[in-house]
């Protein structure tokens, strides 16, 4: 046998001992995640592309997982070293071979970017290293970031990455000898900085080739040791069925699992679910589930809506036709409030920093934007009570208004309700509003917007929305409100037109 295989076999046997060593202990410690290996400085013959992947292809092959792989220097000989060997096809996903990283956008992605690592200057533009340590570090950095993100776009249990330089030329005059970054992403993590003793290009390709390999059956050993001392995890995804031939998925609650996970049982359960002739499944990912956020997406989920506790996607499966998943609430509700006094005088107020410039200065009814669980007499009365400190009572609404393409391209519906005052004293809140007071129908008459403020500000002025409002409240047909329970038994407001007199006789 070569002085290669030999050394190969030794390296081989002490690092599956390492990975015994450290499988019930869970994984290395976080300066472990990095370290170097030396290849030996004299000449070698290259084994056959089998004997190169032997051990990884065994290790993948009883572990029923798959790798990707996306090298550089080693020119392609990972990928045709594992799909050499028997059995490729299971444990196998896909790969690619990138020499220039800007040659490469299509399959690395979007290049500078900082998910791949590369290092950026005030301009947005990638450093170029100043010497060779600068330019490993940045190969480091570089395989580690793809490796990880891979890994997700393709829902491999593992992703190996690799990115040096083999020689004979390198750039740097402080770097004359080939070297390589590989770093391996899944259940366990790990990199090697693997460094060779000249520049001979063919010789440092099979050598890095074989240390990547050696790694990966590293990681994948220590693994299912790992596994075989711990008890079978509870699954992640707990599913329910809905009456619409989807289901409704949500994470386990408590300690997150590795992505990985996410990512093999998300896989295996869309095949289940497409088998089973489902249609849409709902996912929604806690907050502290934000990891699986990149691995869902590249499952093909999209965003449907987002709280401060979690995140809500949803995914289609039949491929024909648009998805008739509903959005979600495209609607914003703002409540103004007409409040009449004693005396027949309605409350209006300036704001202190107002929707549009025109409208700046101008006098405009009290309110603001409806809170969850909120009617509309409760936002009314709540904005009323915190903007100027009148407290109310609720008559009816006066009006509503529906217009589209508001702030964050929302629709827009403006309920306008009239509130009887029950205190007269104004509070105001200095930090929202300029100015308050009660207006008399007379003074509101006075300063409303005219044909001749067209397009001008409206500082000082009524503008003729908010006039038509008020005009409304205080002579139309109010709209009743009352309470009535929905088809879960659970109060909720019906908005009417009001009973006509002796409505209930003339039913008998």
């Amino acid at each position: 046998c070569s002085s290669y295989c030999s050394m190969r076999t030794t390296r081989r046997q002490a690092l599956l001992i390492l990975s015994l060593q450290r499988s019930c202990h869970g994984k290395a410690a976080a300066g472990m995640l990095w370290r170097q290996i030396d290849l030996p400085a004299e000449p070698s013959t290259p084994p056959s592309l089998t004997a190169l992947s032997q051990s990884a292809a065994l290790q993948l092959c009883a572990a029923k997982q798959r790798v990707a792989c996306f090298e550089s220097t080693c020119g392609g000989l990972i990928n045709a070293a594992l799909l050499a060997a028997p059995g490729a096809s299971s444990f196998t996903s896909c790969g690619a071979v990138s020499y220039t990283s800007s040659r490469a956008v299509s399959v690395l992605g979007p290049h500078p970017a900082r998910p791949l690592g590369e290092p950026l200057d005030e301009s947005g533009h990638r450093n170029r290293p100043t010497n060779g340590d600068e330019y490993t570090r940045g190969k480091q950095q570089r395989v580690e970031a793809l490796a990880r993100r891979k890994r997700l776009e393709t829902g491999a249990n593992w992703c190996i990455s690799e990115n040096g330089a083999c020689g004979p030329t390198f750039g740097y005059a402080d770097l004359t000898c080939g070297f390589t970054a590989i770093f391996v992403s899944g259940p366990v993590e790990r990199g090697i900085l693997v460094r060779s003793t000249h520049a001979r290009r063919e010789e440092n390709m099979w050598g890095f080739a074989g240390a990547a390999l050696d790694l990966l059956a590293e990681c994948v050993a220590e693994a299912r040791a790992a596994d075989a001392c711990s008890p079978a995890p509870l699954p992640l995804l707990k599913v329910r069925e809905d009456r619409y031939g989807g289901v409704d998925v949500r994470v386990r609650e408590g300690e997150m699992a590795e992505v990985s996970a996410f990512v093999s049982e998300m896989h295996a359960a869309l095949d289940t679910w497409k088998a089973q002739g489902k249609k849409g499944v709902w996912l929604k990912l806690p907050r502290e589930a934000h990891t699986f956020v990149s691995a869902a997406v590249c499952a093909g989920f999209q965003y449907h809506h987002a709280t401060d506790g979690y995140l809500q996607l949803t995914r289609w499966l039949p491929q024909e036709g648009p998805t008739p998943l509903p959005r979600y609430a495209f609607t914003q509700i703002g409540v103004g409030g007409v409040v009449v006094n004693g005396a027949g005088e309605v409350l209006m107020v300036q704001e202190k920093v107002s929707p549009s410039p025109r409208m700046q200065g101008s006098w405009k009814l009290p309110g603001g934007l409806a809170e969850p669980g909120e009617d509309f007499a409760h936002t009314a009365r709540r904005e009323v009570a915190e903007e100027t400190g009148v407290q109310t009572l609720f008559n009816g609404i006066v009006s509503i208004r529906h217009s589209h393409g508001r702030r964050f391209g929302q629709g827009d519906v403006y309920v306008v309700v009239r509130l009887e005052a029950k205190t007269a004293e104004i509070s105001l809140d200095s930090g929202e509003l300029a100015d308050a007071c009660w207006m008399s129908k007379a003074q509101i008459d006075q300063i409303k917007e005219t044909e001749a403020d067209a397009g001008a500000p409206l500082a000082g002025k009524v503008s003729s929305g908010n006039y038509e409002m008020i005009w409304n409240a205080l002579r139309g047909a109010l709209i009743e409100g009352v309470q009535i329970p929905d088809s879960k038994g659970v109060a909720t407001m019906l908005y009417r037109a009001p009973s006509p007199p002796h409505a209930d006789q003339m039913s008998k």
